[in-house]
Formats: structure tokens, C-alpha cells, sequence
């Protein structure tokens, strides 16, 4: 009945921003000229599984995926606005914006101009804006595609590396001095097509060797400016039986909820939950989110009286630590550092004898509370927005760790600083480079977290 009540409410809520079609008994498509969501209602016993999934008609990317088992109608309408909301918001990203950039952005801006007027005239839903390469980190998240000028084409390399979700591109030298804006343009649709199709799904894999008959659920919570990216998995022994990716625009630790009824709904029992979440979590499991609040929230006595199930709560730095050493266990005292794109502060995960050091309340790795009073090259704000910021923000969150704990190895997530040889350069002119460790530059961190999570839950059972 709440299933139908629900169904109703969609249908009777259509207007004119979008459109509403009953594609079948279980499925209904909401359309724009932007983007396309889909709502799909799978019933399973006596429940019913609604899945909502937004995909940009623009760069055919998947902007929003949840799913949630409907026992609430006021939840399932709440979760309804957050997905019209991000449905609409796709026509502000509808045009395919370009930033040029060069040594001042003089040439740039002129050759810009001109790609404005030839789009204009094509008719093409592009453009074009141009920025001195001084301040091109700092813009390029505004952007999908990042052309450079052949003089900063030495650029190409590193750029790519730290802006792995754009396509970057050096405009072809002819094209660029003689102002060729067709043959840009053709260039800019050949390569955007190419990169679409360069998105190949991932193997899903687990380093975790041990042997277990327990069912596990795994989560990572990864919020960022952006959005919140949640990551699942469920194990039975040692398989995945179930995983998936949860897009949210919103940071809500109650959408654990929603995972978590709908893992039971589909498998009916798990003997733990591990979640490895962001901010301080003390020895009790709760977890303190300094970005947004100061309360503590108590996860693992409120899920548990829920679900009835043992609950077991991570920092998500610790857990990819863990994960770093199942993947490298030679190491026995590992620094997993982690420096999100445009953030001053990450955090550190800390590993010593392959046991995770938490310290009192949980404030190990913690190096938001000294990298503000240090004393650096610039304002805080500025430095993650240049390659030589980015690297000096890493050094001097790496330095106390270094000469306090000696690692074995440092794992780095940072897409500002891929090159390990200039990391180590720099420190070495603080520290011997006979004292100093391996270095490992990480491009996605999330298989970490949920390997090291997994691992976690897999020690607690033993125990």
C-alpha cells in the first residue's frame, strides 16, 4: 500500500521544470533537457526497494545513485526533493565549459573570444573562459575541459595527473597560432568522445587474505566539496556478494540507514558492520565531524540497538592505512597521508608494528590542529591552489610524523603532488635521505579504506 501511496505522490507532483514517464509497473523516468532520472521499484517479500539514479545527458555521468527500502513515506518524499533538487541543478552545467590557459592569459583570452563567437555561430552549447596557469588549479574545478597553450605544454603531464577527473589537453600548435577555432573545436568533440569512453569499470578486489565465515558489511564515507561518495561491500567467507557507490550531493551519516535496511532486505543477515567514516573517532567509536559540527555522534550504540547487529567504527584513515599494509605487508610501520584537492588539512592514519595508532580520544594523524599555526610561504587558504603550495603543505604535515614515528612507508593522497621524487627532495633538505622512507603516490584511496575496514572487522571477530 505505501509502495502505491508513494508511486501517487510522484505522478501527482510533475510540473513544468520536468517531465514524468511510467516507463513500466516498476519504473518511471522523470526527464529535462539536462538530465534523466530513473526510479525503479523492485518488490522483494513483503518490502519494496526504490532506487533513485540520476545520469547528465551532457557528460552521460551517473550525478546522483541511491537506493532505500520504503518504510517511510515522509523519508522516501525527503529523499524524493534531494534528487529533484539535484535533476535541476543539472541545467546550470548543461554547456561544456573550457578554460584555455597560458603563461598570462592574454593569448588565451583573445583565442577565447574567438571560440565564443565561432560556437555562437555553430550553434554549440560551449564556453570558453582563459586564465594565467598561476591560477589554473584554482579555476579548473569550474571546468570540464582544460586546454593548454603549447608554450605551458610541459605542463600537460602533471596537470593531468592532479585533475584525473577532467580532460586536459594541449591545443595543437598549428590550430593555436593561427587562431584556427574550427579546427579546436573539432578537436575539443573528438576528445571529449574518447574520454567517455575511457571509463572502464574497476575489478572489485580485496587484499584481505584471512579466513572467515562471518558476513561483513563494509562502508567508507567520502565526503567532499562536491559531494558525499558512500562505498559498499558485503563479504560472505571471503566473496563480495554485494557492492555499490552512493552519489549524494549532502553529507548525512543517516544514509547509512538506507544502506544498510536495504543490504538486509536483499540478504537477510550480517554478523558485523564496519564503517569507516570521516573525523575523530575516540575509543569508544564515536565520532566527533569537525567540519560541519562539534557534537559527538554516537554511531555504534545507535546502530546497534537498531539493527541488533555489532557495529565497529573506523577513522577513514586509519582504515586505508590498513588496507596500504594488507597490499604492502612488508611494511610493519606505515603513514597512510592524505591531502584532498583544494583542502589545507587532510589527515594521517598512522600504522607501528601493523597495529593502528588512535591515541587518547582519537586525535592521532589529526595535523588540521598544528598545520594552522605554522609558519609558511603563504596564507593557508592560498597554498593548495599551486603545485609548490600543495607541496609544502604535504611536507609540513609529514615532517613531526617523520621524525617522531620513522615509517617504513608513506602512502600520499594528494593529486596536487603525484611526483614522490620532489616530496622526498624537499623533506630531504630537512631530513637525511638515508632516514627518510618509501613513498607511494595513491590515486584512489577508497579500496584502501575498504580493504583496511574490512580487515578491522575481521581482527575484532577473531577476538
Amino acid at each position: 500500500m505505501i509502495s502505491l501511496d508513494y508511486r501517487k505522490w510522484i505522478r501527482e507532483h510533475q510540473n513544468t521544470d520536468y517531465s514524468i514517464n511510467e516507463i513500466s509497473d516498476n519504473t518511471i523516468e522523470l526527464k529535462t533537457d539536462y538530465g534523466v532520472s530513473t526510479i525503479q521499484f523492485t518488490d522483494i517479500d513483503e518490502s519494496t526497494l526504490v532506487e533513485f539514479t540520476i545520469i547528465s545527458l551532457k557528460d552521460e555521468n551517473i550525478k546522483f545513485y541511491l537506493h532505500f527500502e520504503l518504510k517511510n513515506i515522509d523519508h522516501a518524499k525527503q529523499l524524493y526533493r534531494e534528487m529533484i533538487d539535484t535533476l535541476l541543478k543539472l541545467k546550470e552545467e548543461k554547456t561544456l565549459q573550457i578554460l584555455l590557459s597560458c603563461s598570462a592569459g592574454l593569448t588565451t583570452s583573445m583565442f577565447a573570444e574567438n571560440l565564443n563567437e565561432s560556437a555562437k555561430m555553430l550553434e554549440l552549447d560551449m564556453h570558453f573562459d582563459a586564465v594565467s596557469y598561476l591560477n589554473i588549479y584554482q579555476e579548473a574545478i569550474k571546468y570540464d575541459v582544460i586546454l593548454l597553450a603549447p608554450q605551458i605544454g610541459y605542463m600537460l603531464h602533471r596537470i593531468q595527473e592532479s585533475l584525473t577527473d577532467r580532460l586536459v589537453l594541449q591545443i595543437p600548435t598549428g590550430a593555436f597560432a593561427s587562431y584556427d577555432t574550427l579546427t579546436v573545436i573539432n578537436y575539443i568533440n573528438d576528445e571529449v568522445k574518447a574520454f567517455k569512453n575511457k571509463q572502464k569499470k574497476k575489478t572489485v578486489s580485496c587484499h584481505c587474505k584471512e579466513s572467515t565465515k562471518a558476513s561483513i558489511l563494509s562502508l567508507v564515507m567520502m565526503p567532499n566539496t562536491a559531494q558525499t561518495r558512500t562505498y559498499y561491500r558485503l563479504y560472505k567467507g571471503n566473496t563480495i556478494i554485494d557492492s555499490n557507490l552512493i552519489i549524494k550531493p549532502s553529507f548525512d551519516i543517516y544514509d547509512l540507514y538506507d544502506i544498510i535496511d536495504t543490504i538486509l532486505l536483499r540478504h537477510s543477515h550480517i554478523d558485523l558492520i564496519g564503517i569507516a567514516i570521516p573525523g575523530i573517532v575516540d575509543e569508544t567509536e564515536k565520532m566527533r565531524y569537525l567540519r560541519y559540527q562539534e557534537d559527538e555522534i554516537d554511531i555504534k550504540n545507535e546502530f546497534e540497538k537498531h539493527y541488533g547487529i555489532e557495529v565497529l567504527v573506523s577513522n577513514n584513515a586509519n582504515a586505508a592505512v590498513m588496507g596500504f599494509s594488507l597490499e604492502h605487508p612488508e611494511y610493519s610501520d606505515v603513514l597512510f597521508h592524505t591531502q584532498p584537492f583544494g583542502y589545507h588539512a587532510g589527515g594521517q592514519g598512522i600504522l607501528v608494528d601493523k597495529k593502528i595508532v588512535k591515541g587518547r580520544k582519537g586525535l592521532a594523524g589529526e595535523i588540521k590542529f598544528f598545520i594552522e599555526r605554522m609558519q609558511l610561504s603563504d596564507k593557508l587558504h592560498n597554498l593548495p591552489w599551486t603545485q609548490e603550495g600543495a607541496l609544502e603543505l604535504v611536507c609540513a604535515g609529514l615532517l613531526p610524523s617523520l621524525c617522531t614515528l620513522a615509517p617504513q612507508a608513506v602512502a600520499i593522497r594528494s593529486p596536487m603532488t603525484p611526483d614522490m621524487n620532489e616530496i622526498k627532495k624537499k623533506l630531504s633538505s630537512f631530513i637525511p635521505e638515508y632516514y627518510l622512507p618509501d613513498f607511494y603516490f595513491i590515486k584512489e584511496a577508497s579500496p584502501y579504506m575498504l580493504d583496511g575496514i574490512t580487515k578491522l572487522c575481521i581482527d575484532y571477530l577473531d577476538k
